[in-house]
Parts: structure tokens; sequence; C-alpha cells
């Protein structure tokens, strides 16, 4: 009789969880969706004006997922539980047949000759696939899933979601692997910066390059977690002033943080002569800063275009024109972060630029 009411209760809160998801569904900060571009699962990147022929495709195919358009009749379960673990299943199932060289492709034919010149092909490697393998393993962790969805019900009333993963140490993403990196970056020496952090996993993959790893970070669950994995914390404000660093890395920061501009001028004065900027940057860009009221950031970098390469152009050209930088090499990947009880990993487009200061910029800080 006891097990069978522990049983009883397990399922109970089961089914609570799972009801929460759904009740909760666009609320659920869960930072990447291919092509509906979602930073939160309440901030949509949709914007039909980005879309290409095959992306309103693929729009069409992971809204399916989501939505459940595709379930042919033959099966409807009706139980909050049946019903989450079937579109899992479902939905990863139709992971699996995705073709992931689709994330690294660009169209050559648009791109001007200088980029076309400075693009680096790369694609889904050992470590990528690796993270991908971590990540639909730890989709299947049913309790640790309904743990993280109610403990993120509550603590979303306290604390920022970027807390709140901290703390439960999940939503761990991967930008680039150990070769990707080195074949952007090409050389590596000296003292490294990764500027906004997180939990340091997507630069930790290729930070110890450098001899000397610092970070910055505004969370403090975060920052103890950088800590704990060897990172040197700056303060947020003046990492820029005291010393030189041979790479400044900004991973998918400028269209998280209020005032992206001024933050790869404060890169540019850290930089040392020979430094390198390692930047990242979700395209379409549509930023959204979790820390301001309205979630708007004070600086709005002046990206353009309808296509992922026309966007990549335009930045290029601020970089350029407006903060003295000078394109390397670049690169388009996936923006990837592990999955919940939903799904098992979510994926934004990302764009890798790898910079250096031009000779003839003068200081505007």
């Amino acid at each position: 009789m006891p097990s069978t009411f522990r049983l009883l209760c397990n399922i109970s809160i089961i089914c609570c969880a799972v009801n929460t998801l759904q009740r909760a569904h666009s609320d659920l900060h869960c930072y990447y969706s291919k092509v509906n571009q979602q930073c939160h699962k309440d901030e949509k990147f949709v914007n039909a004006d980005y879309c290409t022929e095959n992306q309103e495709r693929d729009s069409k195919y992971f809204e399916d997922m989501a939505n459940n358009n595709g379930l042919n009749g033959l099966y409807r379960p009706r139980s909050a539980l049946a019903r989450a673990l079937y579109e899992k299943q479902r939905n990863d199932r139709q992971l699996q047949e995705y073709d992931q060289n689709e994330w690294y492709r660009v169209d050559k034919s648009r791109l001007s000759p200088q980029l076309l010149q400075k693009f680096r092909q790369l694609d889904p490697d050992e470590d990528t696939k690796a993270f991908l393998s971590a990540s639909i393993d730890k989709s299947t962790w049913v309790w640790t899933q309904v743990w993280y969805l109610l403990a993120k019900a509550v603590l979303r009333h306290f604390w920022s979601i970027t807390d709140i993963n901290g703390w439960l140490g999940r939503g761990s993403m991967f930008v680039l692997s150990e070769p990707q990196a080195r074949m952007l970056l090409g050389t590596t020496a000296g003292a490294l910066v990764d500027v906004g952090a997180g939990d340091g996993e997507v630069s930790r993959r290729f930070a110890h390059l450098y001899q000397r790893q610092y970070a910055t970070e505004i969370s403090a669950s975060m920052r103890k977690t950088l800590s704990a994995k060897g990172f040197t914390m700056l303060d947020t404000e003046d990492w820029w002033r005291e010393q030189k660093f041979e790479c400044v890395s900004m991973l998918n920061l400028l269209d998280r943080c209020s005032r992206p501009k001024t933050m790869v001028l404060q890169a540019r004065r850290a930089l040392a002569p020979s430094g390198r900027l390692l930047l990242a940057l979700v395209l379409p860009y549509k930023p959204y800063v979790e820390v301001t009221p309205d979630h708007k950031p004070e600086e709005r970098l002046p990206i353009s275009g309808a296509t992922f390469e026309e966007q990549v152009q335009s930045f290029v050209e601020f970089m350029r024109d407006e903060c003295g930088f000078e394109l390397v090499t670049w690169s388009r990947v996936p923006y990837l972060c592990e999955g919940d009880f939903a799904q098992a990993y979510y994926w934004l487009d990302d764009s890798v630029f790898v910079f250096t200061p031009t000779a003839q910029a003068t200081e505007t800080l």
C-alpha cells in the first residue's frame, strides 16, 4: 500500500508539472528554437521579411512539431502526461531526421567577393555531435526535467532566468568546438576574456588555448560557476580599463545587452595591438534585453537586410566604419541549447566573426 501511494503521488506530481508546462508554454524561457527565433518562449523573433523559401519551409516544419498539427488522428493521447511524452518522442524523431548541415550553409551567390574570401565552411563535428547527444540523453531524465519545470515556475517570480539557470545548472549552450575555434582564430596565445560568459560552457571548449582566462558576468549564480571552472572574474563595468587581452570573446552578447556599440568599443580599447575579437551574433538581428523594463536596448545596432547574407554584410560594414574593426574570418553555425521536457535541444541561426582593430581608427570612448 505505501508503495502504491507513493506511485500515485509521483504520477500526480508529473501530471501537475506537465499541465503547468502546457499552460505556461508561451512563457517558459527556453532560449532556442529554429527559424521562429525564440530567445524566450514569450519573445518570438518571427519576421516574415527575413524568411527565405527554405526558412519558410523549415518554419512550417517546426510549427507543426510545436503545435502537434502533424497528428494523423489515429492516436490522440488523453492525459497530459501521455500527450507530453508522445509529442516529445515525435519532436525528437523529427529532429533526428533534420539535415544538420543546413545550420552551416550560406548562399554564396549573395556574398560579396570580400565576404566570400573570408568565409570558413564549418560542419557538425564530433564535439557538436557529442553536445547534441548529451542534450538528448538529459531531456529523457523525467524527474530532472520535472524538477527544473517546477523550480522555474516558482523562482521566476524572484530571479531572472539567467540566475535560475545558473542555480539549477541547466540551459548550457554550444557555439564552437575547439577545432572550429582554431580554424577561425588562427594563432592563440596570451590572455582571453569572455564578456558576458554565462556559465562558461560556450567558451570553456576553447578558452584553454590561451594561457590566462578571464570572464565577466552580471549573474551572481553564474559568477560562482565561472570561478569554479577556473575563470578569473573581472568587474563588469571596468574590465576593459586595466589590461590588454589577446582575445576578447563576445558570444551572442550584443543582441542581449543594452549598449552593444559601447561594448564593442570597449573591446577595441581592451585588445592588444595584434589581438582578436571573437564575436557571435544571432541573425536575423532581434535584440532582447532581460534587465531593462521594456526589454529594449539603449543602443540598437544599424543592421539591415532581408537575408542572412545581407545582414552579415551590414554588420561587417558597421564594425568597419563605426567601430574600427577589420574582418579576418567568419562563418555560420547553430547556437545550440540543451532541451527540456518538450524537445531534446533548440537552436538559432548564428554568425561568428573574428575581427582585428584597424590601424587608422581613432578611439571614441
